[in-house]
């Protein structure tokens, strides 16, 4: 045996007990678990056995077994069974891999590179099947009535992370595009809430996951329409509790996670709404998203913004006058006033920017300033 593959085996003990101690520290519902519990005592033991047997196989050049596999999935089922999330067992995949990688590395000298190689590819390959493994286990695992939600948000993460979903699919429909649409919201939202939002999605069978307490993102088939998506988003908004920035974007399985990146930062610049009257994208956001990523122009506009402020709801009368296409009868219907109190606020505004509404400057400059504000303001909150 190579002194890489000897120094790894020296070090399985050493390294489960590390690996334990990041589970426990990093993972927010494994930082009640007691020292001394079995919960804790089986992570140590699984952390031992699967470091041991990766060596064992990739010094042969074998696979994992289909009793390798079983095992794997036993401990998926364990983990949902104690109650663990899908969040958290997400992490805890993603770390265990991350430090598989690190222990190899860290010992790995420069004669030792064909070794750390095979090591290294043989864990690309037999490591993806273990994590297949491991939470086709979980879904088993889960009770009957979240079976099916769970599976639905095993199914997204697995989807936005451009990893093999076969294990997820069985009786659910995989499209080949998924229209992303992102919901971010100033506050966490409470974990009640978050899984009556993954059960009214899954009634249609529709892939969404928590990625954060604040951030949901709900994969709809591409050949669905935008006014059916748009209402599925619309009754789930009150589960939230609380108004939500709105991103979407379309894309092919297998590139879904640079979708969820344009439709993330979306759904960031997207002026908050408590009931969202469209899925804004790129073309509609790429103003917004542009100027968040250059501060000095943020600043900029900031100062019109502070113009704004000094007047009677001049911020939401643009908000409406631009969202109704400039037309003065249907945005005065939307603010509940007449059309001549929408005219003096338009009025108002030319007074403290020194720039027309209507005009195309100020239709570019003004509508990029207000949705800025609603967003800015909304998350500073």
């Amino acid at each position: 045996m190579s002194a890489l593959f000897q120094g790894l085996r020296e070090r399985v003990e050493v390294n489960a007990r590390q690996a334990v101690e990041t589970f426990t520290r990093e993972v927010d519902e494994y930082q009640t678990m007691s020292p001394g519990s079995d919960e804790r005592i089986g992570m140590y033991d699984f952390a031992v056995f699967i470091r041991r047997r990766s060596l064992d196989l990739a010094v042969a050049e074998l696979p994992l077994s289909e009793a390798d596999l079983a095992g794997i999935a036993a401990v998926g089922r364990q983990r949902a069974e104690i109650g663990l999330s899908v969040p958290s067992q997400q992490q805890v995949l993603g770390l265990h891999t991350a430090m598989m990688v690190r222990e190899v590395h860290e010992l790995a000298r420069p004669e030792d590179v064909t070794d750390l190689l095979r090591f290294v590819g043989w864990l690309g390959t037999q490591g993806l099947l273990a994590r297949s493994a491991y939470l086709s286990g979980y879904t088993r695992g889960v009770g009957t009535a979240r079976l099916l939600s769970t599976r639905l948000e095993i199914l997204a993460r697995a989807l936005l992370a451009d990893e093999p979903v076969e294990p997820f699919v069985a009786d659910l429909r995989l499209a080949a595009h998924y229209h992303l649409t992102v919901l971010q919201t100033a506050r966490p939202v409470a974990a009640e809430a978050q899984v009556e939002v993954v059960a009214a999605f899954a009634a249609d069978r529709i892939p969404v996951t928590w990625l954060a307490a604040d951030e949901v993102v709900v994969l709809t088939p591409g050949h669905d329409s935008d006014t059916k998506i748009l209402q599925r988003v619309r009754a789930v908004v009150p589960l939230i509790g609380q108004p939500c920035g709105v991103g979407a974007a379309q894309g092919a399985v297998g590139g879904l996670a640079e979708t969820l990146a344009w439709a993330r930062e979306a759904s960031q610049v997207a002026p908050p709404q408590e009931c969202p009257d469209r899925l804004p994208g790129i073309t509609d956001l790429f103003v917004e998203m542009a100027v968040a990523r250059a501060p000095a122009v943020d600043g900029w506009l900031r100062r019109y913004a502070r113009a704004l402020a000094t007047g009677p709801d001049l911020v939401a009368t643009l908000r409406a006058y631009y969202a109704h296409d400039m037309k003065r009868t249907s945005t005065a219907t939307a603010l509940h006033i007449h059309p001549r109190t929408l005219d003096y606020r338009l009025r108002r505004v030319r007074e403290v920017t020194g720039i027309d509404p209507s005009s195309t400057v100020g239709v570019r400059l003004l509508s990029a300033t207000v949705a800025r504000t609603l967003a800015v303001d909304h998350y500073a909150d």
